[in-house]
């Protein structure tokens, strides 16, 4: 027996019937969403529109850049009103545009046109957080560059809305700015996350970033698609060119946009059964009336163990609840799952509605004290005893006053205090070394005696000791500025002591202020 394949004029005969009534389906469904019914004329000079909107040039590399840098900045001072600025420049719109009609129009070559330009413009997002980043002096992991560390369900639906919102006004002839910022919303600043988690050798921040941007950016072109198939602004299917490089273009691009969206839709999946589950024995567990779980938050990564935070409103005190409620999701999530539960006793309506408010303050308060630097760590990698520590949360900076150890000079407090600065883990680390009457500083290279310290260590522990004002002893020959002028520069200002000189080749520094009060008061 042989089998023959049927002839194309045969098969699309037989599928022509089939088409008109998915086409009258389609046309129904998009008037009712609101969508007009393009022409074919006017559906063509859409396609190419979007298509010549969305190409590369010179200008749009140059808005990458500008939208880039100022999303950084916004970024690193975590400030949202420069964020904002970002998205009001990024031309991020137009080539995700001509991607999502390329996906609707099954074209690989446009596809794979709307990609590069995409790449493109995520590269220099990148490398542009990556230079700013580098030369900043902030390089603290702000609330706006955590946010985007991680993407969650809110974050997908704002891309897919978004997404909808910018197909629909590019079909009405609408699509101005303000969809543009809609999206970019969504992508330039994970980028610049992106460049930062590099710079600062922060894995876990590239990694959550890069696939918050590539779950948006699928979310979004998907939505352009979808958007364009119902309008009718879509290639008709029988139109369609299936070139063998084409056809393996369009496959890689739609695999590597579906399967960050998988991943994160999987994420979403998972941490939805997690607090389905956790809901269900924490009501089992407490098992009386007037119980409410006033918050309750699941948490289930991709390459981790899930984990329950709650707090619980009840009448009564169920006994050993966190425990119970640890074997129950045991039993459905794996015995990997961590449960931290708290237990409010409320008995009438006016106490429980001050417990729930009083569960939201300490949730607030909870977060924050969450945040806090890997101590253990720091006080390991400077391998010191300390005889103070504290930090700063604004600034995310660990201060630390290791002992005087003997044979540490001032350039070892200088190395250990990068040292610990790479291991905080997004925190900056200041070591405080120990306090000494005077400093010589080396004003030369060469021939230096042993007991002095470079310019560069000397004005770095003067800083890290708060010391504004100095003594300056120079030599008899010495004519350079260079050293005030440092000083100077780190906003430390030099008297210069009178009848006293130092050696040549070096300067002397006093560090302690005379008393403020002299004689026997």
């Amino acid at each position: 027996m042989v089998f023959r394949f049927p002839d194309p004029a045969s098969l699309s005969s037989r599928l022509a019937p089939f088409r008109h009534r998915l086409l009258r389906w389609r046309i129904r469904f998009a008037r009712l969403i609101l969508l007009p019914e393009l022409s074919p004329d006017d559906a063509r000079d859409l396609r190419h529109q979007v298509q010549d909107d969305g190409a590369l040039t010179r200008g749009y590399m140059l808005m990458c850049g500008l939208a880039a840098g100022i999303a950084a900045l916004g970024l690193l001072q975590s400030s949202t009103a420069v964020v904002i600025g970002a998205m009001l420049v990024s031309p991020l719109m137009s080539p995700i545009a001509a991607l999502g009609f390329g996906f609707a129009s099954i074209d690989g070559q446009r596809i794979r046109d709307a990609a590069r330009v995409v790449l493109v413009g995520a590269a220099i997002g990148i490398a542009a957080g990556m230079l700013i980043t580098w030369i900043s002096p902030i390089r603290n992991a702000t609330p706006e560059l955590l946010a985007r560390t991680q993407p969650t369900l809110l974050d997908l639906a704002v891309a897919l809305l978004s997404g909808i919102a910018g197909g629909y006004a590019t079909v009405m002839g609408k699509g101005g700015t303000a969809i543009g910022v809609a999206i970019a919303t969504a992508l330039m600043p994970p980028l610049t996350t992106v460049g930062y988690g590099i710079a600062t050798l922060q894995p876990t921040f590239a990694l959550g970033a890069l696939l918050l941007f590539l779950t948006n950016l699928s979310a979004i072109a998907f939505a352009f698609a979808l958007v364009a198939r119902l309008s009718g602004a879509a290639r008709p299917l029988q139109n369609v060119q299936w070139t063998t490089a084409h056809t393996v273009a369009g496959i890689a691009a739609f695999l590597a946009l579906a399967t960050p969206l998988a991943m994160t839709l999987v994420q979403v999946k998972r941490e939805g059964t997690l607090r389905s589950s956790a809901r269900n024995a924490i009501e089992q567990v407490s098992g009386q009336r007037g119980t409410s779980i006033a918050q309750m938050d699941a948490h289930w990564p991709l390459f981790g163990d899930p984990s329950i935070n709650a707090v619980v409103i009840a009448p009564q005190y169920a006994a050993n609840g966190e425990q119970r409620v640890h074997d129950l999701l045991a039993a459905k999530v794996g015995p990997a799952v961590s449960v931290n539960l708290q237990q409010v006793l409320a008995a009438d309506l006016p106490s429980q509605t001050r417990a729930m408010i009083d569960a939201a303050m300490e949730r607030t308060a909870a977060g924050i004290a969450a945040d806090v630097p890997p101590y253990a760590r720091i006080r390991a990698s400077i391998g010191l005893p300390t005889t103070a520590l504290w930090i700063n949360r604004t600034e995310r900076a660990v201060n630390i006053q290791p002992v005087a150890a003997p044979g540490w000079k001032l350039a070892d407090y200088l190395r250990a205090e990068r040292i610990a600065t790479d291991a905080a883990e997004g925190w900056s680390v200041r070591v405080i070394p120990p306090a000494t009457p005077e400093l010589r500083i080396a004003l030369t290279t060469e021939g230096t005696p042993a007991d002095t310290v470079p310019a560069g260590v000397a004005i770095w522990a003067l800083q890290r000791w708060g010391i504004a004002h100095v003594r300056i002893a120079m030599p008899e020959d010495a004519h350079d500025e260079a050293l005030p002028n440092a000083l100077a520069g780190a906003g430390i200002t030099a008297q210069t002591m009178s009848g006293k000189t130092a050696p040549a080749g070096t300067a002397i520094v006093e560090i302690f202020a005379p008393p403020p009060f002299s004689g026997d008061q």
